[in-house]
């Protein structure tokens, strides 16, 4: 059994992520050579200080770059010159010569030899074979170069092509974020020669496989494919004939470990380089960052990788290059120091989890994950198979933002909104993070592309409408038939109030069109006057309420179907007409018909089908809470769904299985009432008895609601406070509503969007006109939480918010 890999050698140097990384070794003298490309603008090669040597000399920076380095390789041309190629967000191809002096030092030429212009915008991928080129752009193209000179232009890709691989001499694969890949001949290059499916997202990497008739790719949907290269069907896309999985977000880069084993290697963005053997995976490596953006390997075997904490990192099974114990221990430390999000391991209920004595069983697989409690904390230890232990890889922390993050320019943003500035000229991409500051994010976009400062304020209205409804860190809808994060399917919204979000391509809801000097935020032909003030904008007082929207009807009918069978077959007589009259319900809110929906049906089954059975029917009911225009209807939706999830009543601490379900059914009735405030006329109903719903919101059970359930109660606080300040007058269940607010902030063990959405409705309150109405006493208990939870929860968004509150409250 091969040796694992092990640390090598750490290279610093770079001030930005790593983005791309390019391996050679020079035939004369065996010296190793990395090339790394980074968002610090810089190109640098490494060369190692000899044959088989583990330490590399000090980097040559090659700097002329203006912006963004992402994609780097090595070149010999015809003659036997060698140079190396940098490219990015400059739209060029530069290319260094590179020599040896007598000493043996290698030297690189300061500035390029030789640039080659042609694309339209950044480019993002290199491949090269002895005297031809292959790039890859965001202007969704692909170019080869011969001679230094393009010889062909390859169109079809409908968006960015991320990863280009020259197969032979006259073949090229290119693949690309409208995640296809597609063959081509560069010599009659008209149209593809063939095109290969199986990715359900970006394409991001590919490499060819030992023999060369075969390849692999990479990309956005966590999965690694092999495909043939040998009879192809042209007209129709070829299938891999083999999908390896195993990484757990974005696979980034791919390589092929010298000497004809058909080992390969891969990263990605869940912080690991994986090795496979014959479509298995035999080594996991963590890195101590969030992304892991490129990998190479070298002729001696060693892997190189480059990722987003500024450090290329190379690993040996050479024993002879294997680091010093104490910068082994080093790095090991640093690896299990690091914190995961929740996002990256999965929700995490920490009292369900084993002690470290699980650590004694042996796991499964390579790369196997296993969470433990060590004391209060919860530790993510990965099967090493190799050694035949667990290694520590990080600490589990809370939960980031809302959703799912998509990636521009190597970063990850909430959105990224599509801006078409002119008819027939793609649109510009807006990316924007729920946690900065839109002005920040808007001169940004404004500079990036060269448009007027005086559309600041435009472009941050924009960003605000888009996200006005999720400015405060919404969350992902919990599908309660799969306990997937999000539906999957053909999600649609489930009412007019849906906040805007990222839509399936990436690019976030609310397109604006324009043409020439036209403002195309607003669509008027004369600019508004420039900003006086980048200021962090106010986020009191909140004037949008925040409500449930996604839906996923299929799931959610073929449920109601089979337990009405099974309700049906244990002796529910009622059952199955109950789901042919909701089923008409569905229908109704399918259609979205104008006609008001008949809830009857569902109100009865509620209180006839048992607890554990209707978690599908108050999904249904918040749903319907959406569309609801009579104030009467609200009360009796807001009943119903209290009612049906028995929120009045002492939870069974005894019965697991009714534990489970009454959890379930209280998150969905209490995202029903939220979204009943989402309404005018529902609202109006809910406010003449939201003193007695106020009141009978607060419960001796908020400790055993899941992190959902709290979620919406806070949601339901929110939502009443915006009803109070936006009101020109004072609204009599303010006192109610402070209770509430107290009463959350208090039992709250510290789960951030409920706290930070609890104290948006605290400050909401104490700058409505019904701030007047508040007692002192519970006022002055109110404000020492806002100092707590400003002070314990370490995001910036609690203190900024806590100082407003502050300065902005007069009682």
């Amino acid at each position: 059994m091969d040796q694992p890999f092990k640390l090598s050698v750490q290279l610093q140097g770079h001030e930005g992520d790593v983005r791309s990384l390019a391996a050679h070794t020079l035939p004369d003298s065996g010296k190793a050579l990395l090339l790394s490309g980074s968002r610090d603008g810089t190109a640098r090669l490494w060369a190692a200080e000899g044959p088989n040597a583990r330490a590399f000399e000090a980097p040559t920076v090659l700097s002329t770059h203006a912006g963004y380095v992402n994609a780097t390789a090595f070149f010999e041309d015809a003659e036997g010159n060698f140079a190396a190629l940098s490219a990015g967000k400059e739209k060029v191809i530069n290319a260094f010569e590179v020599k040896m002096d007598a000493a043996g030092t290698v030297k690189v030429q300061e500035r390029p030899s030789m640039t080659l212009i042609g694309h339209s915008d950044n480019i993002c991928a290199l491949h090269t074979r002895k005297g031809t080129i292959a790039s890859g752009s965001w202007d969704s193209t692909a170019r080869v170069w011969k001679d230094w000179a393009c010889v062909a232009e390859l169109k079809g890709h409908t968006n960015a092509v991320w990863a280009v691989l020259l197969v032979d001499d006259d073949r090229v694969l290119t693949a690309g974020a409208d995640k296809t890949i597609r063959l081509w001949s560069i010599s009659n290059h008209a149209k593809p020669i063939a095109t290969f499916s199986g990715h359900d997202d970006a394409v991001r990497g590919l490499t060819l496989l030992s023999g060369g008739q075969s390849f692999a790719s990479c990309g956005n949907d966590g999965i690694i494919n092999l495909y043939s290269l040998a009879g192809l069907e042209e007209g129709k896309p070829n299938p891999p004939f083999q999908t390896l999985s195993g990484h757990t977000s974005f696979v980034y880069s791919l390589a092929i470990l010298p000497g004809g084993s058909g080992e390969m290697v891969s990263s990605g963005e869940d912080r690991t380089v994986r090795v496979w053997r014959d479509g298995n995976l035999i080594q996991t490596i963590t890195i101590p960052a969030i992304s892991v953006w490129a990998v190479a390997t070298l002729d001696n075997g060693d892997i190189a990788c480059g990722s987003s904490d500024s450090a290329v990192r190379v690993f040996t099974r050479d024993a002879k290059r294997v680091a010093e114990s104490a910068e082994l221990e080093s790095f090991d430390k640093t690896v299990a120091s690091q914190t995961l999000n929740k996002s990256q391991v999965g929700d995490v209920k920490k009292d369900d989890l084993p002690g470290t004595e699980a650590l004694s069983q042996p796991g499964t697989k390579e790369g196997q994950t296993k969470m433990v409690r060590n004391g209060d904390i919860v530790e993510a230890h990965q099967w090493d198979a190799g050694a035949g232990r667990w290694n520590k890889i990080g600490e589990v922390v809370g939960g980031v933002g809302s959703g799912q993050k998509k990636l521009y320019e190597g970063r990850e943003y909430d959105y990224v909104f599509d801006v078409d500035i002119q008819d027939g000229v793609p649109p510009l991409k807006l990316p924007y993070n729920l946690t900065e500051n839109p002005y920040m994010a808007a001169a940004r976009f404004l500079e990036k592309n060269d448009l007027p400062a005086t559309y600041i304020d435009q472009v941050v209205q924009f960003i605000e409408k888009n996200t006005e409804a999720v400015n405060i860190g919404a969350t992902d809808y919990v599908d309660p038939y799969t306990g997937a994060s999000r539906y999957t399917g053909s999600a649609q919204p489930a009412g007019s109030r849906s906040a805007p979000g990222p839509s399936g391509t990436g690019a976030g809801s609310g397109q604006y069109t324009g043409f020439n000097n036209v403002d195309p935020f607003t669509q008027s032909s004369r600019p508004a006057a420039p900003s006086q003030s980048t200021a962090t904008p106010s986020v009191i007082p909140v004037k949008v309420p925040l409500t449930f929207t996604q839906v996923n009807y299929a799931p959610l009918k073929a449920k109601l179907i089979q337990l009405g069978e099974q309700l049906t077959a244990s002796g529910v007589s009622s059952a199955t007409a109950d789901v042919q009259q909701i089923q008409a319900l569905i229908g109704t809110l399918e259609s979205s018909s104008d006609q008001a929906p008949k809830v009857a049906a569902l109100e009865k089954a509620l209180q006839s089908w048992p607890a554990a059975s209707r978690f599908p029917l108050l999904d249904l009911l918040r749903v319907v809470a959406l569309q609801q225009s009579k104030a009467n209807s609200a009360l009796s939706i807001a009943s119903a769904a209290l009612g049906a999830a028995e929120w009045s009543s002492e939870w069974p601490e005894g019965d697991l299985a009714a534990a489970k379900a009454r959890d379930t059914n209280s998150m969905l009735a209490l995202r029903a009432v939220a979204n009943l405030l989402g309404g005018k006329a529902a609202k109006d109903g809910l406010e003449s008895q939201a003193e007695e719903l106020l009141n009978q919101l607060r419960s001796s059970n908020y400790s055993h609601l899941n992190k959902n359930g709290r979620i919406a109660l806070a949601t339901i606080a929110l939502n009443f406070s915006v009803i109070a300040v936006t009101k020109k007058e004072q609204v009599h269940y303010a006192p109610a509503l402070l209770d509430l607010v107290v009463d959350i902030l208090s039992k709250e063990s510290g789960e951030p969007e409920a706290v930070y959405r609890t104290l948006v409705a605290l400050g909401n309150l104490f700058v409505a006109k019904s701030a007047e109405l508040l007692p002192t006493d519970e006022v002055a208990i109110a404000k020492e939480m806002l100092a707590h939870w400003a002070e314990t929860l370490p995001e910036p968004r609690f203190a900024r918010l806590s100082a407003e509150i502050l300065k902005k409250t007069s009682i």
